[in-house]
């Protein structure tokens, strides 16, 4: 793991490989049943260790069953039927993007910061340009004595421009894009991401002017 990121973005690093390699597990179970063996042959960049974690996880969830012997994992009925909903979604979904994103926060008011994440959560599932596919809120944890939580979801953008709207309004950390492998993209739809990135920019430009002229009054105020 590199040891440039926090211990904090360590492990918001480390639940999200945990989430992915759950979806890897799914998407290979949802073939057919497997063994840990066998998952471990198809996902060969997890270790051993994390697909036992994981499996763990899973039938503690109740997402899984096992049965057998050897054991053989499979899905469980109900996620069956997400999977069967989430590929109708996918037949209905226009959109040519589709990103898993993460969105962190962190607070000293644990139930501020509760209340702040379900506002974006709940604002992001009612967003219309949007097509969220699943999303979930992790459990708050505390760290260097500040409550940290963050969301996970997986989202489609009709464009660039919204997608850039996305990082941008909803405060996103961390993006995987899941497709598409390329992309043609308009000169309007680049013109309007472009734009906006430089409105960006120039915000936070003015606020960390305002902040510093702010820093000097106080320390002329100090002297």
């Amino acid at each position: 793991m590199d040891e440039n990121l926090s211990f904090k973005e360590q492990e918001i690093k480390k639940q999200h490989d945990l989430l992915e390699l759950r979806n890897l597990i799914a998407k290979s179970l949802s073939k057919g049943e497997k063994t840990d063996e066998e998952l471990k042959k198809e996902i060969p960049s997890a270790s051993y260790e994390d697909i036992l974690a994981v499996l763990k996880n899973m039938l503690s969830l109740k997402l899984i069953k096992k049965e057998g012997y050897p054991v053989k994992y499979s899905l469980s009925e109900e996620i069956l039927k997400t999977l069967e909903k989430r590929k109708e979604m996918s037949e209905n979904d226009k959109n040519i993007i589709r990103v898993s994103i993460i969105i962190e926060s962190k607070s000293d008011d644990k139930t501020a910061l509760r209340e702040a994440m379900e506002k974006i959560l709940s604002s992001l599932k009612k967003d219309e340009t949007y097509f969220v596919y699943d999303s979930s809120l992790a459990d708050i944890v505390v760290h260097d004595n500040l409550f940290s939580t963050f969301i996970s979801s997986e989202v489609s953008c009709p464009d660039l421009f919204s997608l850039i709207r996305l990082i941008y309004f909803y405060g996103v950390t961390s993006i995987d894009i899941i497709k598409p492998e390329k992309l043609t993209i308009p000169i309007s739809d680049l013109q309007n991401s472009l734009q906006t990135m430089v409105d960006m920019v120039h915000g936070y430009a003015d606020i960390i002017y305002d902040l510093k002229k702010k820093n000097d009054v106080l320390s002329k105020n100090i002297k």
